[in-house]
């Protein structure tokens, strides 16, 4: 590798996690350089539909519960600084969530995780029938309950994104947009910098690689990371009204209310490679799904149809940490459909470690040791 600039750290890929990570690693005085081979925060991140829902993504207790509702704790203070910096409102919402079942096996599937998290002290409620439409009239008559959900919020994720990206440059990070990484290279089993498609390199001790479902791609890793792209279609509707302030979701769509009367509805799960786009089919899934919670969307306006590629991992957990045989190479992808709510622990655990500072633990399951391949013995 030829000389070339050199900084105390690049970030590979510029989403929320990576913004927020460059953001706090600037903050504890590392010269930060991010590349991003698009422009900033627009793939995963803005296709999300920003949910922040530790409770409902995990299927059961333990670490990614854990990890998640440590998370959502830091986003108030979080966003209110990255809002206080840049002027910007993200939209954080702090509305609630409402699971509804329309059939006997969703009800009895929620009612399942009411004791279990009542017992971590998680605020969580069974509404019946009656009850549920006393509380969202405008749900389907079809609904049997629905599970009240209090800490499930939400945030814009594109104006998250946007601040984000101005947060990060405030801070100090160098940002290249439309630059991709080729390639980190090391010597004697330390990162000496990363080559750039464009032929050009940085010289650098520290490489984070958060590039989301394309994390992958870059050369010169230790090991190949075992992270896929899974295609998620989305579509936005234009409701006279919105059905409500909350969250609401079922197990086929999430609907998820935006300041500008847009309702979100999510999102497809799709194993397609980079097939880019969005189908009829998975348009005809979403539209039906909403119809079903809420009969009256049937008349709004279809404004909006997108699609995007969340990072997947083998076990579904996020890769998290320093790397275990690269010293100076650290990881942070494969957050699936969790990127935005984990944003803040993720920011705050890599930004201290980068800066050889004391870190929150990062759960066993998340660190990168786990995607070593087993030796074969005999």
């Amino acid at each position: 590798m030829s000389a070339g600039k050199r900084r105390d750290l690049v970030v590979v890929g510029g989403g929320v996690v990576g913004l927020g990570a460059a953001r706090e690693a600037a903050r504890r005085g590392l010269g930060v350089t991010l590349v991003e081979k698009g422009h900033p925060a627009r793939e995963a991140s803005w296709a999300a539909a920003g949910m922040l829902s530790p409770f409902s993504e995990a299927v059961e207790e333990g670490p990614f519960l854990d990890f998640g509702l440590a998370s959502l704790e830091l986003w108030p203070d979080w966003v209110g600084a990255l809002e206080a910096e840049t002027g910007r409102s993200v939209a954080y919402r702090e509305s609630g969530k409402v699971r509804v079942a329309l059939s006997a096996g969703e009800e009895e599937r929620l009612q399942a995780r009411i004791p279990w998290a009542q017992g971590r002290g998680l605020a969580v409620h069974w509404l019946d029938s009656e009850g549920l439409r006393e509380f969202e009239p405008r749900l389907s008559k079809a609904a049997r309950g629905g599970l009240l959900v209090e800490r499930d919020f939400h945030v814009d994720n594109r104006r998250l994104g946007s601040a984000l990206e101005e947060g990060a440059h405030r801070a100090g990070v160098e940002i290249r947009a439309g630059t991709a990484a080729r390639e980190v290279h090391s010597r004697k089993g330390r990162v000496v910098g990363v080559e750039l498609e464009d032929g050009t390199s940085i010289s650098t001790p520290r490489v984070l690689v958060a590039a989301g479902a394309w994390s992958a791609g870059i050369g010169g890793l230790p090991r190949p990371l075992p992270i896929r792209p899974i295609r998620g279609q989305m579509l936005a509707l234009a409701p006279a009204s919105l059905p409500s302030p909350r969250l609401l979701e079922s197990e086929e769509v999430y609907l998820v209310p935006r300041e500008d009367g847009r309702l979100l509805v999510g999102a497809t799960v799709e194993e397609v490679g980079f097939q880019p786009g969005v189908t009829g089919e998975g348009v005809q899934a979403l539209l039906e799904g909403a119809l079903r919670l809420v009969p009256e969307l049937g008349k709004a306006p279809l404004i909006e149809l997108w699609s995007g590629f969340r990072p997947g991992s083998e076990d579904g957990n996020p890769i998290l940490g320093p790397d275990p045989d690269l010293e100076g190479l650290f990881l942070a992808t494969g957050h699936f459909r969790n990127g935005i709510l984990l944003a803040p622990l993720t920011a705050l655990i890599l930004g201290a470690l980068m800066a050889g500072e004391t870190a929150p633990p990062i759960p066993t399951p998340f660190l990168p040791a786990r995607t070593r391949v087993p030796a074969r013995s005999g």
